[in-house]
């Protein structure tokens, strides 16, 4: 080969190469960035997947007190102030999503069946609801406080995961051993077994409420009472935690 030739060849080359630099340059996007995932979709899209796998908190664990009643009226409840604090949340629910929401009628219990009598007007109807966990709280002989955490999981065939808690009287818990075999898909008999450790002493589940116009609620109830809820309407989302006693109940929009 030729000095010539040879030259002509290195240009080629060259330019092979600067134009190979250039096209990996800008597909990597400014530098110290990598590009963009395809599959992240949206940032609309993103939000919704996330919004999704949002799970309730089950309430904290506590001594439980005096028998309460099942539900309450305004004029006999033992806290007369949440009802109080029923009507404040839910004119503020309508303001902070732009919702039409309706006061409580003062004469009949608050309960789940009421509340949403008061929410529906832009949800529509209940189209389905799924249950997501349940816990039994449990009170043993020696005054320990356990709980049965029973979770659905997430797959097609709808499995359920149990764990099984012990509480100190500081709220901190160890979680009691079980068996593979009990974890996944507990039987009945080894759930009404295990309740048998101790006095039954509170229930709360939490399920995710499917409306007509494509919301869904998160909604906790504790012992047949409403214990925490969250709605996102057109982007905005409105929670509520500690529904059952008004020294606790708070909200927030974001």
């Amino acid at each position: 080969m030729n000095k010539k030739s040879a030259l002509f060849l290195g240009l080629i080359v060259a330019i092979v190469l600067i134009i190979s630099y250039c096209h990996t340059r800008r597909d990597a996007g400014p530098e110290g960035t990598e590009p963009a995932p395809e599959t992240l979709g949206t940032p609309a899209e993103q939000i919704t997947e996330a919004q999704n796998f949002v799970k309730a908190e089950p309430p904290p664990m506590e001594a439980p007190a005096a028998a309460a009643s099942s539900g309450f009226l305004p004029t006999e409840m033992e806290d007369p102030h949440k009802f109080e604090l029923y009507q404040q949340k839910i004119k503020e629910m309508g303001a902070c999503l732009n919702m039409i929401v309706k006061p409580l009628d003062p004469g009949v219990e608050v309960n789940f069946d009421t509340f949403n009598q008061s929410i529906n007007e832009d949800l529509g109807d209940i189209v389905t609801q799924d249950e997501e966990w349940v816990t039994t709280d449990l009170r043993t002989k020696d005054g320990e406080l356990r709980r049965l955490y029973l979770e659905r999981m997430g797959d097609p065939e709808g499995s359920r995961s149990l764990q099984y808690f012990a509480y100190a009287s500081d709220g901190s818990r160890k979680e009691l051993p079980l068996s593979k075999e009990q974890k996944i898909n507990p039987t009945e008999t080894l759930l009404a077994s295990l309740e048998a450790d101790g006095e039954v002493v509170g229930r709360s589940v939490s399920r995710r409420i499917f409306y007509q116009n494509g919301d869904d609620l998160l909604l906790v109830e504790k012992n047949g009472k409403i214990f925490s809820f969250q709605l996102v309407h057109e982007g905005t989302s409105y929670r509520c935690t500690g529904a059952d006693k008004s020294s606790t109940f708070q909200c927030q929009c974001k």
